[in-house]
Protein backbone atom coordinates (compact mmCIF):
# COMPACT_ATOMS: atom_id res chain seq x y z
CA UNK A 1 0.00 0.00 0.00
CA UNK A 2 2.59 2.37 0.82
CA UNK A 3 4.08 1.45 -2.84
CA UNK A 4 0.70 2.58 -3.85
CA UNK A 5 0.10 5.91 -2.56
CA UNK A 6 3.71 6.80 -3.42
CA UNK A 7 3.07 6.34 -6.80
CA UNK A 8 0.03 7.87 -6.74
CA UNK A 9 1.07 10.82 -4.67
CA UNK A 10 4.36 11.51 -7.12
CA UNK A 11 2.13 10.13 -10.71
CA UNK A 12 -0.96 13.01 -9.61
CA UNK A 13 2.02 16.07 -8.91
CA UNK A 14 3.02 15.14 -12.58
CA UNK A 15 -0.32 15.47 -13.77
CA UNK A 16 -1.21 18.40 -12.06
CA UNK A 17 2.09 20.18 -13.31
CA UNK A 18 1.18 19.29 -16.73
CA UNK A 19 -1.91 19.91 -16.51
CA UNK A 20 -2.83 16.31 -17.64
CA UNK A 21 -6.33 16.18 -15.74
CA UNK A 22 -8.89 18.69 -16.76
CA UNK A 23 -12.68 19.16 -17.35
CA UNK A 24 -13.98 18.53 -20.77
CA UNK A 25 -17.86 19.06 -21.64
CA UNK A 26 -18.26 17.60 -25.29
CA UNK A 27 -18.05 13.93 -25.74
CA UNK A 28 -21.39 12.33 -23.97
CA UNK A 29 -22.76 12.92 -21.05
CA UNK A 30 -21.28 14.72 -18.00
CA UNK A 31 -19.90 12.57 -15.39
CA UNK A 32 -19.74 15.12 -13.06
CA UNK A 33 -20.31 19.35 -12.85
CA UNK A 34 -19.28 22.15 -10.99
CA UNK A 35 -20.72 25.84 -11.39
CA UNK A 36 -20.85 26.20 -15.23
CA UNK A 37 -18.15 23.61 -16.06
CA UNK A 38 -18.65 20.01 -16.67
CA UNK A 39 -17.00 16.67 -17.96
CA UNK A 40 -18.19 14.40 -20.39
CA UNK A 41 -17.80 10.24 -19.88
CA UNK A 42 -15.38 10.17 -22.54
CA UNK A 43 -12.72 12.84 -21.19
CA UNK A 44 -12.50 10.91 -17.87
CA UNK A 45 -11.93 7.54 -20.02
CA UNK A 46 -9.19 9.16 -21.66
CA UNK A 47 -8.15 10.58 -18.07
CA UNK A 48 -8.46 6.60 -17.27
CA UNK A 49 -6.55 5.92 -19.94
CA UNK A 50 -3.57 8.06 -19.45
CA UNK A 51 -3.47 6.68 -15.52
CA UNK A 52 -2.86 3.24 -16.85
CA UNK A 53 -0.53 4.57 -19.12
CA UNK A 54 1.90 6.30 -16.49
CA UNK A 55 1.46 2.68 -14.23
CA UNK A 56 2.96 0.83 -16.92
CA UNK A 57 5.68 3.29 -17.29
CA UNK A 58 6.75 2.71 -13.50
CA UNK A 59 6.58 -1.07 -14.13
CA UNK A 60 3.09 -2.24 -13.30
CA UNK A 61 1.73 -5.18 -15.55
CA UNK A 62 -1.48 -3.00 -16.35
CA UNK A 63 -2.92 -6.35 -18.39
CA UNK A 64 -2.94 -8.45 -15.92
CA UNK A 65 -6.34 -8.93 -14.69
CA UNK A 66 -5.08 -10.27 -11.50
CA UNK A 67 -3.36 -6.98 -10.78
CA UNK A 68 -6.47 -5.19 -10.96
CA UNK A 69 -8.47 -7.46 -8.93
CA UNK A 70 -6.12 -7.06 -5.78
CA UNK A 71 -7.42 -6.33 -2.78
CA UNK A 72 -5.55 -3.72 -0.74
CA UNK A 73 -7.64 -2.25 1.85
CA UNK A 74 -9.52 -3.58 4.57
CA UNK A 75 -12.79 -2.09 3.42
CA UNK A 76 -12.54 -4.62 0.14
CA UNK A 77 -11.06 -1.88 -2.34
CA UNK A 78 -9.04 -3.36 -4.93
CA UNK A 79 -6.40 -1.40 -7.20
CA UNK A 80 -8.90 -0.90 -9.85
CA UNK A 81 -11.19 1.06 -7.04
CA UNK A 82 -8.48 2.98 -5.77
CA UNK A 83 -6.77 4.55 -9.00
CA UNK A 84 -10.38 5.03 -10.66
CA UNK A 85 -11.52 6.90 -7.88
CA UNK A 86 -7.81 8.86 -7.27
CA UNK A 87 -8.55 9.48 -11.14
CA UNK A 88 -12.44 11.17 -10.31
CA UNK A 89 -10.88 12.87 -7.21
CA UNK A 90 -8.31 14.91 -9.24
CA UNK A 91 -10.24 15.35 -12.66
CA UNK A 92 -12.89 17.33 -10.44
CA UNK A 93 -10.10 19.47 -9.19
CA UNK A 94 -9.31 20.55 -12.67
CA UNK A 95 -12.94 20.74 -12.97
CA UNK A 96 -12.55 23.85 -10.44
CA UNK A 97 -9.11 24.86 -12.57
CA UNK A 98 -11.41 25.66 -15.18
CA UNK A 99 -13.56 27.55 -13.65
CA UNK A 100 -11.13 29.67 -11.75
CA UNK A 101 -9.31 30.52 -15.06
CA UNK A 102 -13.06 32.30 -15.66
CA UNK A 103 -13.33 33.95 -12.24
CA UNK A 104 -9.59 35.54 -12.81
CA UNK A 105 -10.26 37.17 -15.65
CA UNK A 106 -8.34 35.40 -17.97
CA UNK A 107 -8.34 34.70 -21.86
CA UNK A 108 -6.81 32.04 -24.24
CA UNK A 109 -4.29 33.89 -25.82
CA UNK A 110 -4.20 33.28 -30.03
CA UNK A 111 -0.47 31.95 -29.18
CA UNK A 112 -1.16 29.71 -26.85
CA UNK A 113 -4.06 28.26 -28.64
CA UNK A 114 -1.67 27.70 -32.24
CA UNK A 115 0.59 25.51 -30.21
CA UNK A 116 -2.37 23.40 -29.43
CA UNK A 117 -3.17 23.13 -32.79
CA UNK A 118 0.37 22.67 -34.30
CA UNK A 119 0.03 19.46 -31.58
CA UNK A 120 -2.84 17.96 -33.09
CA UNK A 121 -1.40 18.36 -36.65
CA UNK A 122 1.65 16.97 -35.40
CA UNK A 123 -0.83 13.99 -34.26
CA UNK A 124 -2.81 13.74 -37.05
CA UNK A 125 0.69 13.62 -39.31
CA UNK A 126 2.29 10.56 -37.53
CA UNK A 127 -1.82 8.53 -37.78
CA UNK A 128 -1.37 9.43 -41.90
CA UNK A 129 -5.19 11.21 -41.69
CA UNK A 130 -7.37 12.42 -39.29
CA UNK A 131 -9.99 9.69 -39.48
CA UNK A 132 -6.41 7.08 -38.56
CA UNK A 133 -6.45 9.41 -35.61
CA UNK A 134 -10.15 9.50 -34.26
CA UNK A 135 -9.03 5.46 -34.49
CA UNK A 136 -6.32 5.24 -32.62
CA UNK A 137 -8.31 7.42 -29.74
CA UNK A 138 -11.42 5.31 -29.96
CA UNK A 139 -9.24 2.60 -27.88
CA UNK A 140 -9.26 5.37 -25.03
CA UNK A 141 -12.95 6.46 -25.45
CA UNK A 142 -11.88 9.58 -27.59
CA UNK A 143 -12.04 11.53 -30.81
CA UNK A 144 -9.91 14.62 -32.41
CA UNK A 145 -12.13 17.23 -30.80
CA UNK A 146 -12.12 15.70 -27.33
CA UNK A 147 -8.59 15.48 -27.62
CA UNK A 148 -7.76 19.01 -28.36
CA UNK A 149 -10.59 20.29 -26.20
CA UNK A 150 -8.70 18.27 -22.94
CA UNK A 151 -5.27 20.05 -24.63
CA UNK A 152 -6.88 23.29 -24.55
CA UNK A 153 -7.84 23.17 -20.95
CA UNK A 154 -4.15 21.75 -20.12
CA UNK A 155 -3.35 25.19 -22.10
CA UNK A 156 -5.88 27.23 -19.29
CA UNK A 157 -4.66 25.38 -16.55
CA UNK A 158 -0.60 26.29 -17.53
CA UNK A 159 -2.08 30.05 -17.58
CA UNK A 160 -3.99 29.91 -14.43
CA UNK A 161 -0.68 28.78 -12.92
CA UNK A 162 1.33 31.35 -14.04
CA UNK A 163 -1.44 33.95 -13.30
CA UNK A 164 -0.98 32.18 -9.72
CA UNK A 165 2.44 32.07 -8.71
CA UNK A 166 4.35 32.96 -11.95
CA UNK A 167 6.73 30.97 -14.22
CA UNK A 168 8.84 30.11 -12.14
CA UNK A 169 6.92 30.05 -8.83
CA UNK A 170 8.37 34.21 -8.72
CA UNK A 171 5.10 35.17 -7.12
CA UNK A 172 5.17 32.32 -4.42
CA UNK A 173 5.50 33.85 -0.73
CA UNK A 174 9.42 33.13 0.98
CA UNK A 175 7.32 31.79 4.22
CA UNK A 176 5.78 29.51 1.44
CA UNK A 177 8.72 27.92 0.41
CA UNK A 178 10.38 28.11 4.09
CA UNK A 179 7.34 25.99 4.63
CA UNK A 180 7.79 23.35 1.96
CA UNK A 181 11.21 22.92 1.85
CA UNK A 182 11.19 22.31 5.85
CA UNK A 183 8.05 19.83 5.63
CA UNK A 184 10.09 18.05 2.05
CA UNK A 185 13.31 17.87 2.73
CA UNK A 186 15.80 16.94 5.11
CA UNK A 187 19.62 17.57 5.01
CA UNK A 188 22.27 15.50 6.70
CA UNK A 189 26.73 14.81 6.38
CA UNK A 190 27.84 10.60 5.97
CA UNK A 191 31.18 9.14 7.08
CA UNK A 192 30.86 5.86 4.27
CA UNK A 193 32.61 2.64 5.13
CA UNK A 194 32.78 0.72 1.64
CA UNK A 195 31.84 -2.86 1.97
CA UNK A 196 33.28 -3.88 -1.02
CA UNK A 197 36.67 -3.40 -2.51
CA UNK A 198 37.43 -2.11 -6.30
CA UNK A 199 39.41 -5.33 -7.97
CA UNK A 200 43.02 -3.79 -8.74
CA UNK A 201 44.04 -4.39 -12.16
CA UNK A 202 47.50 -6.94 -11.70
CA UNK A 203 50.56 -7.21 -13.98
CA UNK A 204 52.26 -10.44 -15.04
CA UNK A 205 54.56 -10.00 -11.30
CA UNK A 206 51.22 -9.65 -9.19
CA UNK A 207 51.70 -5.88 -8.88
CA UNK A 208 49.09 -3.56 -8.90
CA UNK A 209 49.33 -1.18 -12.55
CA UNK A 210 49.68 2.74 -12.73
CA UNK A 211 47.74 4.57 -15.68
CA UNK A 212 48.22 7.49 -16.86
CA UNK A 213 44.25 8.32 -16.27
CA UNK A 214 41.68 6.71 -15.31
CA UNK A 215 40.32 5.65 -18.55
CA UNK A 216 43.67 3.29 -18.48
CA UNK A 217 45.03 5.01 -22.20
CA UNK A 218 48.69 4.35 -21.30
CA UNK A 219 50.73 3.03 -18.49
CA UNK A 220 52.71 5.36 -15.96
CA UNK A 221 55.90 4.65 -15.67
CA UNK A 222 58.65 5.99 -14.19
CA UNK A 223 60.76 6.98 -16.50
CA UNK A 224 63.64 8.65 -14.06
CA UNK A 225 65.00 5.40 -12.14
CA UNK A 226 63.69 2.69 -14.47
CA UNK A 227 65.18 1.90 -17.38
CA UNK A 228 63.79 0.34 -20.35
CA UNK A 229 65.10 -3.45 -21.80
CA UNK A 230 65.90 -4.96 -24.84
CA UNK A 231 64.34 -7.99 -26.30
CA UNK A 232 65.90 -11.43 -27.97
CA UNK A 233 64.80 -9.49 -31.47
CA UNK A 234 67.01 -6.82 -30.55
CA UNK A 235 64.08 -4.08 -30.25
CA UNK A 236 62.99 -1.93 -27.30
CA UNK A 237 60.19 -4.11 -24.57
CA UNK A 238 56.70 -1.95 -25.56
CA UNK A 239 52.94 -2.73 -23.61
CA UNK A 240 49.96 -3.05 -25.42
CA UNK A 241 49.59 0.79 -25.95
CA UNK A 242 53.26 0.32 -28.02
CA UNK A 243 55.29 2.94 -25.41
CA UNK A 244 58.72 1.24 -24.13
CA UNK A 245 58.17 -0.35 -20.72
CA UNK A 246 60.45 0.63 -17.65
CA UNK A 247 62.36 -1.91 -15.07
CA UNK A 248 63.22 -1.27 -11.94
CA UNK A 249 66.46 -2.71 -10.30
CA UNK A 250 64.58 -5.97 -9.64
CA UNK A 251 63.13 -6.39 -12.90
CA UNK A 252 59.79 -5.33 -12.20
CA UNK A 253 58.04 -2.54 -13.70
CA UNK A 254 58.65 0.42 -12.63
CA UNK A 255 55.80 2.37 -12.12
CA UNK A 256 55.18 5.98 -11.22
CA UNK A 257 53.04 5.57 -8.62
CA UNK A 258 53.17 9.41 -7.24
CA UNK A 259 51.62 10.58 -10.13
CA UNK A 260 49.95 7.79 -11.47
CA UNK A 261 46.22 6.32 -11.42
CA UNK A 262 46.13 2.75 -10.11
CA UNK A 263 44.15 0.81 -12.10
CA UNK A 264 41.06 -1.50 -11.76
CA UNK A 265 39.89 -4.02 -13.86
CA UNK A 266 36.46 -3.39 -15.67
CA UNK A 267 33.91 -5.22 -16.91
CA UNK A 268 32.37 -5.28 -20.74
CA UNK A 269 30.19 -1.89 -20.02
CA UNK A 270 33.35 -0.20 -19.17
CA UNK A 271 32.30 -0.78 -15.17
CA UNK A 272 34.71 -1.07 -12.27
CA UNK A 273 34.20 -4.69 -11.03
CA UNK A 274 34.29 -5.21 -7.24
CA UNK A 275 34.80 -7.53 -4.35
CA UNK A 276 32.61 -7.51 -0.94
CA UNK A 277 33.90 -8.28 2.39
CA UNK A 278 33.36 -11.63 3.88
CA UNK A 279 31.25 -11.74 6.96
CA UNK A 280 34.04 -10.84 9.53
CA UNK A 281 35.16 -8.03 7.60
CA UNK A 282 31.95 -6.57 7.59
CA UNK A 283 30.79 -7.03 11.46
CA UNK A 284 34.48 -5.39 12.01
CA UNK A 285 33.18 -2.46 9.96
CA UNK A 286 30.18 -2.69 11.29
CA UNK A 287 31.55 -1.98 14.55
CA UNK A 288 34.07 1.02 13.60
CA UNK A 289 30.86 2.48 12.28
CA UNK A 290 28.68 2.45 15.63
CA UNK A 291 32.05 3.62 17.80
CA UNK A 292 32.16 6.95 15.49
CA UNK A 293 28.32 7.94 15.78
CA UNK A 294 28.74 7.00 19.09
CA UNK A 295 31.49 9.38 19.51
CA UNK A 296 30.43 11.91 17.45
CA UNK A 297 26.51 12.06 18.46
CA UNK A 298 25.65 15.75 19.37
CA UNK A 299 28.65 17.35 18.26
CA UNK A 300 28.70 18.14 14.55
CA UNK A 301 32.31 19.85 14.50
CA UNK A 302 33.69 16.45 15.76
CA UNK A 303 31.29 14.66 13.31
CA UNK A 304 32.75 16.96 10.40
CA UNK A 305 35.98 15.87 11.69
CA UNK A 306 35.98 12.26 11.48
CA UNK A 307 34.55 12.22 8.05
CA UNK A 308 37.88 14.66 6.51
CA UNK A 309 39.82 11.50 8.03
CA UNK A 310 37.57 8.29 7.72
CA UNK A 311 34.66 9.15 5.26
CA UNK A 312 35.39 6.46 2.05
CA UNK A 313 33.46 8.33 -0.56
CA UNK A 314 33.78 12.03 -2.37
CA UNK A 315 31.39 13.79 0.21
CA UNK A 316 33.12 13.58 3.43
CA UNK A 317 30.59 15.32 5.88
CA UNK A 318 29.51 17.79 2.92
CA UNK A 319 25.96 18.70 3.44
CA UNK A 320 23.45 16.21 1.11
CA UNK A 321 19.86 17.05 0.73
CA UNK A 322 17.27 14.55 0.34
CA UNK A 323 13.56 14.75 -0.63
CA UNK A 324 11.51 13.25 2.53
CA UNK A 325 8.56 12.29 0.95
CA UNK A 326 8.18 8.17 1.73
CA UNK A 327 9.62 5.52 -0.62
CA UNK A 328 10.33 8.95 -3.00
CA UNK A 329 14.34 7.05 -4.45
CA UNK A 330 12.95 3.58 -4.58
CA UNK A 331 10.41 4.35 -6.42
CA UNK A 332 13.01 5.69 -9.11
CA UNK A 333 15.28 3.01 -8.53
CA UNK A 334 15.50 -0.50 -6.05
CA UNK A 335 19.34 0.80 -5.90
CA UNK A 336 18.36 3.93 -4.27
CA UNK A 337 16.51 2.39 -1.24
CA UNK A 338 19.50 2.96 0.99
CA UNK A 339 18.35 6.87 0.51
CA UNK A 340 15.26 5.86 1.66
CA UNK A 341 16.57 4.52 4.56
CA UNK A 342 18.36 7.29 5.76
CA UNK A 343 15.75 9.19 5.11
CA UNK A 344 13.54 7.15 7.39
CA UNK A 345 16.29 7.64 10.43
CA UNK A 346 16.54 11.18 9.60
CA UNK A 347 13.32 11.77 10.62
CA UNK A 348 13.74 10.28 14.18
CA UNK A 349 17.02 12.10 14.72
CA UNK A 350 17.37 15.65 16.00
CA UNK A 351 19.97 17.82 14.52
CA UNK A 352 23.62 16.59 15.69
CA UNK A 353 22.38 13.40 16.42
CA UNK A 354 23.97 10.72 14.81
CA UNK A 355 23.19 7.05 13.75
CA UNK A 356 24.32 4.18 11.17
CA UNK A 357 22.58 3.14 8.39
CA UNK A 358 23.73 -0.25 7.24
CA UNK A 359 23.10 -0.47 3.16
CA UNK A 360 24.31 -3.10 -0.29
CA UNK A 361 27.32 -0.81 -0.35
CA UNK A 362 28.30 -0.93 3.07
CA UNK A 363 28.03 1.34 6.35
CA UNK A 364 26.34 4.85 6.52
CA UNK A 365 27.80 7.25 9.92
CA UNK A 366 25.01 9.89 9.33
CA UNK A 367 24.62 13.25 11.30
CA UNK A 368 21.48 15.52 10.26
CA UNK A 369 22.12 18.99 10.15
CA UNK A 370 20.04 22.27 9.91
CA UNK A 371 18.04 22.63 6.62
CA UNK A 372 19.50 25.87 5.61
CA UNK A 373 16.94 28.47 4.32
CA UNK A 374 16.38 29.51 0.65
CA UNK A 375 18.32 25.76 -0.19
CA UNK A 376 16.52 25.74 -3.15
CA UNK A 377 17.94 28.48 -4.61
CA UNK A 378 21.32 27.69 -3.87
CA UNK A 379 23.29 26.65 -6.89
CA UNK A 380 25.26 24.07 -4.83
CA UNK A 381 22.83 21.71 -4.15
CA UNK A 382 20.38 22.67 -7.70
CA UNK A 383 20.28 19.13 -8.74
CA UNK A 384 18.36 18.25 -6.09
CA UNK A 385 15.89 21.20 -6.25
CA UNK A 386 15.49 21.08 -9.82
CA UNK A 387 11.95 20.27 -9.44
CA UNK A 388 11.39 22.38 -5.94
CA UNK A 389 9.30 25.37 -7.61
CA UNK A 390 7.07 22.98 -10.02
CA UNK A 391 6.16 20.68 -6.30
CA UNK A 392 5.68 23.42 -4.65
CA UNK A 393 3.29 24.82 -7.51
CA UNK A 394 1.33 22.13 -7.67
CA UNK A 395 1.10 21.28 -4.18
CA UNK A 396 -0.55 25.03 -3.75
CA UNK A 397 -2.61 24.64 -6.96
CA UNK A 398 -4.20 21.38 -5.53
CA UNK A 399 -5.17 23.28 -2.45
CA UNK A 400 -6.66 26.35 -4.06
CA UNK A 401 -8.84 23.79 -6.44
CA UNK A 402 -9.38 21.74 -3.14
CA UNK A 403 -11.91 24.52 -1.71
CA UNK A 404 -14.29 23.92 -3.78
CA UNK A 405 -14.50 19.74 -4.18
CA UNK A 406 -17.22 19.38 -1.89
CA UNK A 407 -19.59 21.63 -4.49
CA UNK A 408 -18.49 19.06 -7.32
CA UNK A 409 -21.11 16.68 -8.24
CA UNK A 410 -20.92 13.38 -9.75
CA UNK A 411 -23.22 11.50 -12.30
CA UNK A 412 -23.16 8.23 -10.83
CA UNK A 413 -25.25 6.13 -13.34
CA UNK A 414 -23.20 7.97 -15.78
CA UNK A 415 -19.87 7.09 -13.73
CA UNK A 416 -20.95 3.72 -13.67
CA UNK A 417 -20.83 3.14 -17.82
CA UNK A 418 -17.26 4.06 -17.55
CA UNK A 419 -14.92 1.67 -18.37
CA UNK A 420 -12.74 0.42 -15.06
CA UNK A 421 -9.12 0.24 -15.15
CA UNK A 422 -8.75 -3.58 -16.30
CA UNK A 423 -11.17 -2.31 -18.96
CA UNK A 424 -9.84 0.76 -20.53
CA UNK A 425 -7.16 0.88 -23.25
CA UNK A 426 -3.25 1.86 -22.43
CA UNK A 427 -2.42 5.50 -22.94
CA UNK A 428 1.39 6.76 -23.05
CA UNK A 429 1.01 9.08 -26.34
CA UNK A 430 -2.20 11.42 -25.92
Amino acid sequence: MKKITKILSLTLALLLMLGALASCASGGQAVMTFADKSMSVNTFELLLSRMKGTLMDYGYDVDSDTLWKTIISVSGATYDDYFRTSVLEQASRYLIADYLFDRNGLKLTEEREAIVDELMNMFVKQAGSKTNLNAELKEFGANYEILRELYILETKIDMLKDHLYGENGEKIDTDEKEEYLRENYTVFGQIFLSGYYELSDKDAFGDNVYYTDDKHTAIAYDKETGETKMNEFGSVDTDIFGDPIYYNAEGRIAYDKENGVPGVVKDENGNVKVEYYDTEKLSELEALAERYAETCDGDIDLFLEYAEIYDESETAGEAVYLCSNEGYYSLMSSSLKYLDDITEALSKMEVGECAVVASDYGYHVICKYEVEGGAYDNEEYKDVFADFYQNLMAELFEKECKQYESEVKIVNDVLDSAPTMAEVGVNQLY
